[in-house]
C-alpha cells in the first residue's frame, strides 16, 4: 500500500483537480531510528475529473500501488474551489461517506499553486508528518494565532448557526524564509482566516485584519500583545482566557455583554512602568483589537464571534424571529465589550528591566 497524508483540492477550467500527498512510512520509522537526516521525500501525485470521485479514480489509474486513506491528515481547499458553488460541499460529501477516513483531518484554505505548497518540506530534512499542515497543535501550544479546525468541527459549525465556519488560510513564507547551509526553504504559515458557509466562499482576511479572533477563543494558550502608543517597548504573554457572553434588551434590541478576563504574564519591558498602568493599557488594547475584528465582520456581513449562535441557545423563539438564514441582524452598538487584565509573574524581581 501507499498512504495518502495529505489531499489539496482544486477547480479549475470547469473541472476538479485532486493534489494526494504521500508519505513512506518505512523511511520516516528509519529517520526516527537512526536519528540522523530522513531520506523522505514527498511524492504528490493529481488527478482530475467532472466529479471529486471522479478525479481520485484518475489518479489511481496511475497509483503503482494500492493508495489507502485512514491516514489522511488534512486538505487544503484551493480559494477557486471554495468561490464554486457547492465545491466544498462536494468535498465533504465525499470524504464523509469513505469508510476509512476519520473526523479529526484537518481543514486549511489557500491561494498558492498546490503542487508547491504539498512539496514544502520542514527545515531539517523532517518529515512531512511534521509539517505545520499535518501537527498545527505543536506550534499553536506556542503562539495560538488561528485555532486549528477538524472534519468534525467544521460539519458542527456549518449546521448550527451562523452557519458559517472559520478555517486557517496558510501560505508559502514570503519573508519569513528559513535557510540552511545550502539554501534558502519556503515553508508554510498561517497567513490569515478563511470564512465559509457550506457552499461558499464568504471572505478572508489578513491575520491584522482580525486581530480580535484569537481573543475571542477561549483555547488559547499562548500568544502575545505588544502595547502600543507610549508601552512600545513592552509586550506580555496572554495565555488564560475566560470569555462570558451575556444577552440582553436594550431599546427593543437585541445586545451582547462580552466580558474578558486575562491572566497575563510582562515578558519584555525596557523602562520602568507600574503594573497597574501595564494592566490597564493591556485591557484597552484588548478592547480595541476585539471591537475593530466586530466592525470588520459588520462590513462584510459576517457574525464572526457567532453571536447568533448564543442566541440560537438561550432564547431560541426570540432567535426564529428575527434570524435569516441563522444570522440574526446587528450593528455597531450590538455588543459591550469590558476587559479585565491581571498581570502574574511580576514580582518584585521581574516587573523592572533587567538591565537599568
Amino acid at each position: 500500500m501507499i498512504y495518502v497524508h495529505g489531499l489539496g483540492v482544486d477547480y479549475e477550467d470547469g473541472k476538479y483537480n485532486v493534489y494526494l500527498q504521500i508519505v513512506n512510512p518505512s523511511l520516516l520509522a528509519k529517520s526516527e531510528a537512526s536519528g540522523g537526516e530522513t531520506d523522505t521525500k514527498v511524492v504528490v501525485g493529481r488527478g482530475t475529473g467532472e466529479t471529486i470521485n471522479e478525479a481520485i479514480f484518475d489518479a489511481y489509474r496511475s497509483s503503482q500501488r494500492h493508495i489507502f486513506w485512514g491516514h489522511l491528515s488534512f486538505i487544503v481547499f484551493s480559494e477557486k474551489l471554495l468561490k464554486k458553488k457547492d465545491g466544498l460541499k462536494a468535498t465533504v460529501d465525499m470524504f464523509d461517506r469513505y469508510r476509512e477516513t476519520r473526523y479529526r483531518i484537518l481543514m486549511y484554505s489557500t491561494k498558492e499553486p498546490l503542487f508547491q505548497l504539498l512539496t514544502a518540506l520542514p527545515p531539517l530534512e523532517m518529515s512531512t508528518a511534521l509539517s505545520r499542515l499535518s501537527d498545527p497543535k505543536a506550534t499553536y501550544r506556542q503562539s495560538s494565532l488561528i485555532r486549528p479546525i477538524s472534519l468534525r468541527e467544521l460539519l458542527i459549525g456549518l449546521n448550527e448557526p451562523p452557519h458559517v465556519v472559520a478555517i486557517p488560510y496558510v501560505g508559502l513564507s514570503q519573508n519569513h524564509t528559513w535557510e540552511t547551509d545550502k539554501k534558502q526553504i519556503k515553508t508554510i504559515e498561517v497567513i490569515g482566516v478563511s470564512f465559509i458557509t457550506d457552499s461558499a466562499l464568504k471572505g478572508t482576511f489578513t491575520i491584522e485584519e482580525v486581530e480580535g479572533l484569537k481573543w475571542m477563543n477561549e483555547d488559547i494558550t499562548r500568544e502575545n500583545l505588544r502595547l502600543r502608543n507610549d508601552l512600545s517597548d513592552i509586550n506580555v504573554i496572554i495565555d488564560n482566557i475566560r470569555i462570558k457572553k451575556k444577552l440582553f434588551i436594550k431599546n427593543e434590541k437585541i445586545h451582547f455583554k462580552i466580558t474578558i478576563e486575562v491572566l497575563a504574564k510582562l515578558r519584555e519591558i525596557v523602562q520602568k512602568e507600574r503594573l497597574n498602568k501595564i494592566e490597564r493599557e493591556t485591557e484597552k488594547l484588548l478592547k480595541s483589537q476585539i471591537h475593530q475584528t466586530f466592525l470588520t465582520g459588520l462590513k462584510n456581513n459576517l457574525d464572526l464571534y457567532r453571536l447568533s449562535e448564543v442566541l440560537y441557545r438561550k432564547d431560541i423563539k426570540e432567535w426564529q424571529a428575527i434570524e435569516h438564514n441563522g444570522k440574526i441582524p446587528l450593528t455597531e452598538d450590538s455588543i459591550e465589550i469590558f476587559t479585565h487584565v491581571k498581570l502574574i509573574n511580576g514580582e518584585k524581581q521581574r516587573r523592572n528591566p533587567t538591565l537599568e
